[in-house]
């Protein structure tokens, strides 16, 4: 098996969730990725959560192995000592999504640091509740506009989310899956949390690795030494990725640390 060339030996990896840790058929992590997480931490490779999911939505992912967690696609930073940044999404632009809301142009899940809750339902919710497995409860949404706000997902489809960008002033869309998008503070987003681990722990970014498979893992892969899509990631992921591995359900992170040298 060939070895992956890399900048400078990987001291830390930065890992998204679904559809990386956490496979899309069975909504668990692979026995091949909790092996490799484990041997990963022995050898002394610091790994990171950095996923688009809060707190509350990670009971699928056991903690043992991670060293710190980037939640919220970057508005929640932690370690397991204490939360080192933490920074919700501007009032006047919740209340213009509210608004929309109300007017029918789109639903939407509202995502607090302790819940969420969403609008309502339509196939496109539904269909992202079959894909990670989760159920999202419906809420009245009016008291986003009294409560902090970490992050949307915004059920519009490629193509439709001028509606929401064209009527906000803060606002950062990021997408992994065509029935929604992610929107958090512009200064915000996966890539601007990775580069607050490496300092808090005195890495260099050609010693870290990040492994993704959708649209917000790409800014991610700018700030690293060395990129890897899962083999059923978005095709510009993987054209994007310095390397491509399998799919999550065969073996993808532990063949790829395999050809990282780092098993």
């Amino acid at each position: 098996m060939s070895i992956w060339n890399t900048p400078r030996p990987i001291r830390a990896i930065f890992f998204d969730v679904d559809g990386t840790l956490l496979s899309f058929k069975d909504h668990r992590v692979p026995e091949t990725t909790l092996m490799a997480l484990a041997e990963l931490k022995r050898k002394g490779v610091m790994c990171f959560l950095a996923t688009g999911r809060p707190p509350y939505q990670l009971e699928e992912i056991s903690i043992d192995n991670f060293e710190a967690f980037i939640l919220f696609n970057g508005q929640l930073c932690l370690t397991r000592d204490e939360v080192f940044f933490d920074e919700f999404m501007d009032k006047g632009d919740i209340a213009v999504v509210v608004d929309q809301v109300d007017q029918g142009l789109y639903e939407c899940l509202f995502m607090e640091k302790g819940r969420c809750y969403v609008s309502g339902h339509n196939d496109d919710v539904c269909a992202i509740e079959e894909a990670t497995g989760q159920h999202f409860q419906e809420g009245d949404i009016h008291q986003a506009l009294h409560n902090d706000i970490y992050q949307l997902n915004v059920f519009l489809h490629p193509g439709e989310t001028g509606v929401v960008t064209d009527a906000t002033e803060h606002l950062k869309l990021t997408r992994w899956s065509p029935h929604f998008v992610d929107a958090f503070p512009r200064h915000g987003g996966k890539h601007a949390a990775v580069r607050r681990m490496l300092r808090r722990y005195g890495l260099d970014a050609d010693e870290a690795a990040a492994f993704g498979d959708g649209g917000n893992d790409l800014a991610m892969f700018g700030v690293v030494g060395t990129s890897v899509a899962m083999g059923n990631g978005n095709p510009e992921v993987k054209e994007q990725a310095d390397f491509v591995t399998s799919d999550v359900d065969h073996d993808g992170i532990y063949s790829a640390c395999v050809k990282l040298g780092l098993l």
